[in-house]
């Protein structure tokens, strides 16, 4: 995909309606855009909106519809709507005069944003000289001269690459999942779907993915700055991921980042067959654009491959340059998605030879309202700089590096003088030989008498290499090293330390500088699975199986709809291996000295083990295996091969307890040396059999008898008074009375078995005897119990008959004061005597049903209703209200 920009100060551009020629029309099929097969017997202006009064014998076609008088209707426009543009190539669309403009303005604007940097550029070609990666041989100051480049440039160079590309990406894949909201079931699927998909898909499905990202991590910290570029690529059919060297990536000057630059320009180097590849895959039109040729190399390539030793032949390897930018233009009205005059983000694909577009495409989201750029480049930073670029280490250290450099060739060339000498020697003398390098124990012969050899001989006054040259070397040398990294030094050193908190202190202030470097990577990263999960949406099909190592995945369109995070596999805040394993130490020692139990001893360790990157973890140190219930012997057998036993309920405790300690207890198993290692494992195993045996007795005697002690309670009718099983108390005492019998059980069956003598049988039958003896003195004590509290109940019931029968006396007593009253009042008193008779007699009833307390209310209003009766004769003939049983008051 490419980019044109449009200059939002420009006029529009304004498109006219297209003109083709009749023989055009004949050969037009069904566009792409939803046009119709046009037939030249068939065109009536009326219908089509054709005109044929062009001067060449044109046809001129209008996408509006005309009514009778020839005249175009407005709202009848047929625009070209968002959904219809897609991600069409809209260079089919426009005319060749606004190909031409859009043209111009892409290599403008490309060439503008080149030069702005050259000087940037011209700094890397002497920094690139310090990598000494070139061989080379000095004949200044004089023949033979060290040419050597001091590594530490280089070296730290690589020492970054190796640590970031571990963390970056680790054996198990570089992504792992987070979700956003709630966790569910549901969710928690879609995470593991995601995370194993991406990660398949960045190892296997993307084989360029690992390379590319070394390439770009050894550009980065020489540099300051590198790009990563994900799209789909139609030709493959797949995601591709691909690293951008700087001197092919061009940025408008006053671009901050990605996201809010005008424009940034992808030169893309093409072959003639991949070309072709990529026209027939529809990525660009199918346009003459002439013979590849050998293109121009950039400042920064030319010093690589000169470096290198690299060169390249136009006529073998031909390639087409292509521009690629990412930029707004100002499209015709009907490609603008009824936008307007506003500039929209567009990709623009040049050809930079034949000056041709071939391809223009929408670069926003579809439906998007805000018409948001969309961003395919990931911008990975070493340390930000000033501008948009990072500083790399080329900037920090260039300066220390031709310093250590220029002082490493001056020791290294006075250690070789002072070596081999140099010096004068009088034209009289001669040397019989030729005059090479006198060797170790060589003696040669001088034609010259002996004093005056020393006259005729001076050797040069060179001197041994200096040794203040050489610690102010080590300066150097150490100061570049510390800024770059020192947490080699620091791990190396650790012993000499003292205690973990000390070296982690050390540790941390001597990766400060990579640490921060680790989180940018690691935020670069994200955006760019971000990316990558972004196409996946858009390409993949609703419903796919993927075939992994070891299984099957399906995997949905629907997975990444965003609700799913794709993050990096890398912690951002622990840099490196050696942070990992200094805090796991830390962590090592806590455990040690804390009380056991505390730390997960398995797990600590296995930390440990993975940050020094063992391999074959699981199999050294596999998980633990869940127990399942097993027969005694089998359950041995599995304690041999170090697999987890594990006493369940409802096993045969007795039978496990006997045949394990009958195999520990034998010679030639258990007390074999060979089966020392397992013995402690079955001991502990016949320990939970012991207790689970213990415990089911103890339940199950705990039940039956609150089962007993509800039931009696049952039988008497109280069923108020139940005890309740869920009562802690209760359960506590009936527990405690359940562990007593079975103790004495255990104690006589323990004696049974232990006795070996007819006495000792006889003591132990005793003994159990006593034992039932006592259980018949305890249930004995439970029927007294259950008596004593049917005796209660009778009382009570003894004393309700005898408040009915007080009551009947009352109700008597009322009878006979009532029959005292005067004979013309005996009708109305009778009646109402009977009523309450009747109410009394009644309330009497409910009394004996209804319990103590009602019966003496009734009784309270019985006496009240006698007084009341007494007084009614000492009235004149007047009957009184006489209340009822029931608190009521009965009519006159």
């Amino acid at each position: 995909m490419s980019t044109v920009e449009r200059n939002p100060f420009e006029a529009p551009n304004r498109l006219r309606s297209p003109v083709f020629s009749q023989e055009d029309l004949v050969r037009m099929s069904k566009m792409k855009d939803g046009g119709v097969v046009v037939d030249d017997d068939e065109l009536n202006p009326k219908d089509t909106g054709l005109e044929y009064d062009t001067e060449d014998g044109g046809v001129i076609v209008s996408f509006g519809s005309m009514d009778e008088d020839n005249e175009e209707i407005p709202d009848a426009d047929i625009l070209l709507q968002e959904e219809d543009i897609g991600q069409k190539n809209l260079v089919e669309f426009l005319e060749d005069d606004e190909l031409r403009d859009i043209a111009n303005l892409v290599y403008t604007n490309y060439m503008a944003d080149k030069d702005s940097r050259s000087e940037w550029e011209s700094m890397f070609e002497k920094g690139f000289d310090l990598l000494g990666l070139k061989l080379l041989e000095a004949s200044e100051p004089f023949q033979g001269a060290c040419t050597a480049v001091h590594p530490v440039l280089i070296e730290s160079a690589v020492k970054f690459q190796s640590k970031a590309i571990q963390e970056l990406f680790p054996a198990a894949g570089p992504v792992r999942t987070q979700i956003i909201g709630e966790h569910t079931e549901e969710s928690v699927a879609q995470a593991d779907r995601i995370k194993k998909f991406m990660n398949y898909q960045l190892t296997d499905m993307m084989p360029e993915y690992f390379e590319e990202m070394e390439r770009m991590l050894f550009h980065l910290p020489l540099i300051g700055s590198a790009f990563k570029k994900v799209y789909f690529d139609k030709g493959l059919n797949r995601p591709v991921s691909e690293f951008v060297p700087i001197d092919q990536f061009y940025v408008s000057y006053y671009a901050t980042d990605l996201r809010r630059a005008n424009r940034y320009t992808h030169v893309i180097y093409r072959s003639p067959v991949e070309m072709q590849r990529d026209i027939a895959a529809g990525m660009y039109a199918d346009m003459a654009l002439g013979q590849a040729g050998m293109p121009d190399p950039t400042a920064i390539s030319s010093k690589l491959n000169s470096i290198m030793g690299l060169s390249s032949s136009s006529l073998n390897d031909p390639q087409y340059v292509l521009l690629e930018q990412h930029c707004y233009l100002q499209l015709p009205e009907h490609l603008q998605d009824g936008v307007g005059d506003l500039s929209l983000p567009y990709i623009v694909t040049l050809e930079e030879k034949s000056q041709k577009v071939l391809a223009i495409r929408r670069n926003y989201d579809q439906g998007d309202p805000r018409k948001e750029k969309r961003v395919y480049f990931t911008h990975y930073r070493f340390v930000p700089g000033f501008g948009f670029y990072g500083l790399g280490l080329i900037h920090f250290l260039g300066n220390l590096t031709m310093t250590a450099t220029a002082a490493m060739r001056s020791l290294i060339d006075a250690g070789q003088f002072a070596s081999l000498p140099a010096g004068f020697k009088a034209k009289g003398v001669r040397i019989v030989g030729d005059n090479t390098p006198i060797g170790p124990g060589e003696w040669k012969e001088v034609e010259a008498v002996g004093n005056d050899l020393t006259k005729m001989i001076i050797p040069l006054p060179y001197k041994e290499p200096s040794q203040t040259l050489f610690q102010m070397l080590g300066f150097v040398t150490g100061a570049a090293q510390k800024f770059a990294d020192s947490t080699e030094q620091v791990v190396s050193e650790a012993a000499s330390y003292g205690p973990v908190g000390t070296t982690m202190a050390l540790l941390e202030a001597s990766s400060k500088f990579f640490s921060a470097i680790h989180k940018r990577l690691h935020k670069s990263q994200k955006d760019e699975f971000k990316l990558l999960a972004s196409i996946n949406y858009d390409y993949l099909p609703e419903e796919s199986l993927c075939h992994i190592p070891d299984s099957s995945l399906k995997i949905y369109k629907a997975d990444f709809d965003g609700r799913i995070d794709v993050i990096p596999s890398s912690d951002p805040n622990i840099p490196s291996n050696a942070h990992r394993m200094m805090m796991g130490q830390m962590a090592l020692q806590m455990a040690n000295s804390s009380p056991p139990g505390m730390f997960n001893m398995e797990e600590l360790n296995r930390n440990i083990l993975s940050a020094a990157n063992i391999p074959n973890l699981d199999l050294i140190m596999p998980r633990k295996v869940e127990a399942i219930p097993l027969d005694p012997l089998s359950d041995i057998a599995a304690a041999v091969k170090g697999l987890p036993i594990k006493a369940f309920i409802g096993q045969n405790h007795e039978a496990h307890v006997q045949a394990k300690t009958l195999y520990v207890q034998d010679p030639l198993n258990g007390g074999s040396p060979f089966m020392q290692r397992i013995v402690p494992v079955l001991q502990a195993n016949i320990s939970e059999h012991m207790i689970l045996k213990y415990q089911e007795q103890v339940n199950g005697v705990a039940r039956q008898m609150l089962q007993m002690i509800q039931q009696q309670g049952m039988e008497v009718g109280q069923q108020d008074q139940q005890i309740d099983p869920n009562d802690p108390k209760v359960i506590e005492m009936v527990m405690a009375q359940a562990a007593q019998q079975v103790s004495q059980a255990n104690q006589a069956m323990a004696a049974q078995q232990a006795a070996g003598t007819p006495e000792a049988q006889m003591v132990a039958l005793e003994g159990q005897r006593i034992g039932i003896e006592g259980q018949r003195v305890s249930i004995e004590g439970q029927r007294l119990q259950i008596e004593m509290a049917k005796a209660s109940a009778d009382s009570q019931l003894k004393q309700q008959e005898l408040a009915i029968k007080e009551a009947q006396v009352k109700a008597n007593l009322i009878k006979e004061t009532l029959k005292a009253t005067s004979e013309a009042d005996r009708d109305d008193k009778n009646r109402v005597s009977k009523e309450a008779i009747a109410k009394l007699n009644a309330g009497v009833k409910q009394a004996g049903s209804a319990g103590n307390l009602k019966l003496q209310e009734d009784m309270k209003a019985a006496d009240l209703m006698g007084t009341l009766v007494k007084e009614s004769n000492k009235l004149n003939g007047k009957t009184p209200t006489m209340p009822s049983i029931s608190g009521g008051l009965n009519t006159p």
